[in-house]
């Protein structure tokens, strides 16, 4: 049994999906703090041929900064974003190869209606892998019983809980896993780093531009290539303390 476990990110990136496609468990960690301008809540696209952050708004509270992920919501009080995303997507993507023919299921993807910002990331990334032709084997964390702890105690927690033997883990929480990699050898559980390397594709646009988010490629690439684009990059370190 291999298990990533990541929080339900916005239009992710290709790497967020090579993890999705790799493991027989995909763990939302929904009921951990929100944190602000984090990719929970904005990724990026190609606007007028640059980098262009795109953000969800979230409703303001007196405890923001204690917000759980699962319970944070979405501000439609001054605009609808949904309806920003898709003009901002048809201005920019029109021109690309395969806009015309993926337009109105990841617009329809785009309109799902909620108040939950949680809720929201969570469909658009089932969606998006439902496009993709991956199975459905998501698993939100706020709905297993017993988990307890924080950072990697929380997701030792949770591995036991699935009875995983291999924790596929992004490399960029090396530096946190590291610290508690004894008590994951001590439960025969064996940790991986995922160390993707992002490939070029066709991108319209003067110059190629990584890590955007998964709409990006889809436009320009095409499910079939974009599948193929995104094993392309996978590539695995095993941690061996």
């Amino acid at each position: 049994m291999k298990i990533a476990i990541m929080q339900p990110t916005f239009n992710p990136w290709i790497g967020y999906f090579d993890l999705i496609n790799y493991v027989d468990k995909f763990v939302f960690l929904d009921n951990v703090q929100l944190v602000k301008r984090s990719w929970q809540v904005r990724n990026k696209l190609k606007i007028d041929n640059k980098e262009y952050m795109f953000s969800i708004p979230i409703k303001k509270t007196n405890s923001r900064d204690k917000t759980i992920l699962k319970d944070a919501e979405i501000s439609y009080e001054n605009f609808d974003f949904r309806n920003k995303l898709k003009n901002l997507l048809l201005r920019n993507y029109k021109k690309a190869k395969y806009f015309e023919e993926l337009e109105n299921r990841v617009f329809d993807i785009i309109s799902f209606q909620t108040n939950s910002l949680s809720l929201y990331n969570i469909n658009f990334i089932r969606e998006i892998s439902s496009l993709l032709g991956y199975e459905d084997k998501f698993i939100c964390s706020s709905s297993l019983k017993d988990i307890q702890g924080l950072k990697s105690d929380l997701i030792l927690s949770i591995c036991k809980k699935l009875s995983c033997l291999e924790y596929i883990s992004p490399i960029g929480s090396k530096v946190y896993l590291d610290e508690n990699i004894e008590s994951f050898a001590c439960e025969d559980i064996d940790v991986f780093y995922q160390d993707y390397s992002h490939k070029t594709y066709s991108q319209i646009g003067d110059e190629f531009i990584p890590y955007l988010g998964i709409l990006d490629v889809l436009f320009n690439e095409g499910i079939n290539k974009t599948k193929e684009i995104i094993i392309g990059g996978r590539n695995f370190i095993k941690e061996y303390k």
